[in-house]
This record gives structure tokens, C-alpha cells and sequence, in this order.
């Protein structure tokens, strides 16, 4: 269910960038230079092939930024859903794997409509749904830190998470 609806919002996404025009490499720049991790901004939304094409608008840029975390959002949880199949976790670390599971499942709704808004050109939803979708996370690195289940990976995900919804709330602020 969560792959169809991600796939209907890919295809809004790129039928609301058909419209737009040509690319931009500098407004790219321009709106990624004010988020705190400027080079992170940079390289993943250029590397999105949406961003060659499609991203003549901040509207758009601003899609493709909520979009890179939304992916994130779900490679994470399929690493999360990976380390859960292991029977030989500790009671703590199983239990603070499923939470932050259920986090990033949140997370990935949260920035679904964060697009729906964008879509709506509703920038104070935006900011609501990105403000959701990093509590989540928070959520997720106060648990690994405090209640067991300390693993690097997830927290340098959940970092590189942070960063990616940061920059694109830096991104709608600046919109709006």
C-alpha cells in the first residue's frame, strides 16, 4: 500500500514539474546555501533526476527536498525492518528497534503530506509536517541513546535524516 501511494505521489510530483520548465542549477544553489548543511542540500537534490529537468521553481526544488527525505525516510525503515528479523536481539534493543520503526513509518507519512501541501502551495502545513517528521526521529535517537540498542548506523541515519528535513524546512521557510 505504502509503495502505491508513494508511486501516485512520484507521478504528481513529475506531472506538477512538467510544468514548470527548465532547470536551474542556480536557484538550486541560492536556496541550499542558507540550509545548515549546504553541500548535503546540494548533492542530494541534484542528484535526484527530477532536479535536471524539472526544478525551474522553489515550489519545486522544495518537492524534491522533502522527497530525498521521504526516501531516506524509507531506506531507513527497511534497514530498521532488517536488523528486527534478527532473533538474537536483546529485549531493549528489540524493543527500541520497533519503536524507532514505527517512527520512521510516521516519519515517511509525515513528509508524504508535507508534498500533498506543497502540491497546495500550503507552506505553514509544510513546516508542520517537517516539524512532525523531525520530533519522530528525535524520538527515535533519544530512545537508541538512553534505552538500549545503540547502533551506529541507525544513528548516523537518523543524522543524515535530521539534515535532509532541516535543509528542507530552511527551504519552505525561505517560500513562505
Amino acid at each position: 500500500m505504502m509503495k502505491q501511494f508513494t508511486g501516485l505521489i512520484f507521478l504528481c510530483i513529475i506531472s506538477f514539474f512538467s510544468i514548470g520548465g527548465n532547470a536551474d542549477s542556480s536557484l538550486i544553489s541560492d536556496l541550499c546555501k542558507h540550509c545548515d548543511d549546504p553541500k548535503l542540500c546540494l548533492s542530494t537534490i541534484k542528484s535526484r533526476p527530477e532536479s535536471g529537468e524539472f526544478a525551474a521553481t522553489s515550489n519545486q526544488i522544495e518537492i524534491i527536498a522533502i522527497s530525498v527525505a521521504s526516501s531516506d525516510a524509507s531506506a531507513t525503515s527497511a534497514y530498521i525492518k532488517e536488523k528486527l528479523s534478527h532473533e538474537d536481539l536483546e529485549p531493549a534493543t528489540e524493543a527500541t528497534f520497533e519503536d524507532c520503526q514505527k517512527n520512521y513509518q510516521d516519519a515517511v507519512e509525515q513528509l508524504d503530506d508535507s508534498i500533498s501541501a506543497m502540491l497546495a502551495d500550503a507552506h505553514a502545513d509544510v513546516d508542520v509536517w517537517l516539524h512532525a517528521a523531525i520530533s519522530a526521529i528525535e524520538s527515535c535517537a533519544t530512545e537508541l541513546e538512553s534505552r538500549g540498542g545503540n547502533d551506529a548506523e541507525l544513528s548516523k541515519r537518523n543524522e543524515v535524516f535530521l539534515k535532509l528535513c532541516k535543509n528542507a524546512l530552511v527551504i519552505n521557510k525561505m517560500l513562505s
